[in-house]
């Protein structure tokens, strides 16, 4: 009888955009992938994918240790990036990957590693113009951000327990997204704004080069407990940033300059608008500091221990990315 050598990986929150990217990638090295969704989770951008489906809810304990059973890597890439309350940010990004890990340390302990999807949002922004470092203490402005530094806290409490892995990309764009999809929509509209300071440096990352700097996470002889930073390894002025966009989707547009203070108050009215009607506010105080601050990151330590480098530039990703917009109608 021959014996199984093919590797095994559960993703969880593999439904969604960076999800099922993870999925194509570890099925075209020749992994068995598990899908780890809950039972309502939408489906679609996993059709047609030869993949196992594990139904769990990371805030559901009793529902994770079928899911965790058996596999040989996990990534726990389920988590929440918008809620109406800041309770909420927690059960899910921290009370859930507590869940997640209790339920592996009792069901699968002999795991060969657990990578834990955090957030550049965790560290916290760029201070002084320099670039943050793994060895920097984390300071998040937002309330997402803590609830992700909460579950990278927890992840690395079982350091000693099981091989774990952080990793925290920068904003992650690619086709498909739809959190950068407005700013695309906005350049298609012919308007190039920028908020706040033209000169703050930010850094992005395109999901595959995401994807590939998990997989190498996976794969790699990493020491438990390490944090990664995975990033294009250059950072853009905001200026040159939407530039690039302009650019890259070869439309003309009207620079639209938007004060810090004003987008600020924008953010005001539309969080207290929106809920006022009990709806999730699309732009929030939170958001807006978020979006007004510097994210300029150090690569070199995901290069020298992952052997991972970006190899996506903006201007090639925006181009790529707003002909998908085109070509599926989103533009």
């Amino acid at each position: 009888m021959v014996e199984d050598t093919q590797k095994s990986i559960l993703i969880t929150g593999a439904n969604g955009f960076i999800g099922s990217r993870m999925c194509r990638l570890f099925l075209d090295e020749g992994w068995r992938v598990i899908a780890g969704v809950r039972q309502t989770s939408d489906l679609k951008l996993l059709e047609g994918l030869d993949i196992e489906y594990r139904y769990g809810d990371v805030t559901r304990p009793d529902t994770l240790p079928e899911m965790v059973k058996g596999v040989d890597y996990i990534i726990h890439n389920a988590g929440l990036v918008k809620a109406k309350k800041r309770k909420t940010f927690f059960e899910v990004n921290e009370g859930g990957t507590r869940n997640l890990f209790e339920a592996v340390l009792e069901h699968n302990p002999e795991v060969k590693k657990v990578v834990y999807i955090s957030s550049l949002a965790a560290a916290g922004p760029s201070v002084g113009g320099r670039p943050v470092t793994e060895l920097d203490k984390p300071h998040p402005i937002t309330v997402y951000g803590e609830s992700k530094l909460a579950g990278e806290r927890v992840a690395l409490s079982y350091r000693d327990k099981l091989n774990v892995a952080v990793l925290r990309p920068s904003g992650v764009y690619g086709p498909g997204d739809r959190e950068m999809y407005d700013l695309f929509r906005t350049v298609y509209r012919h308007l190039r704004p920028i908020v706040g300071d033209s000169r703050r440096k930010i850094q992005l990352v395109h999901v595959d080069d995401l994807c590939r700097g998990i997989y190498k996470a996976v794969v790699s002889d990493t020491k438990s407990g390490e944090v990664y930073f995975i990033c294009e390894s250059r950072a853009y002025t905001m200026r040159e940033m939407m530039e690039i966009f302009q650019k890259s989707c070869d439309r003309w547009a009207v620079p639209l300059a938007v004060p810090g203070w004003l987008f600020k108050t924008i953010a005001l009215v539309s969080e207290r608008s929106f809920r006022l009607v009990g709806a999730t506010p699309f732009l929030t105080v939170n958001k807006s500091a978020e979006l007004l601050a510097a994210w300029e990151v150090a690569t070199e330590k995901a290069r020298a221990e992952l052997g991972f480098e970006a190899q996506i530039p903006l201007e090639k990703g925006v181009k790529e990315t707003y002909a998908w917009y085109i070509e599926k109608g989103w533009l």
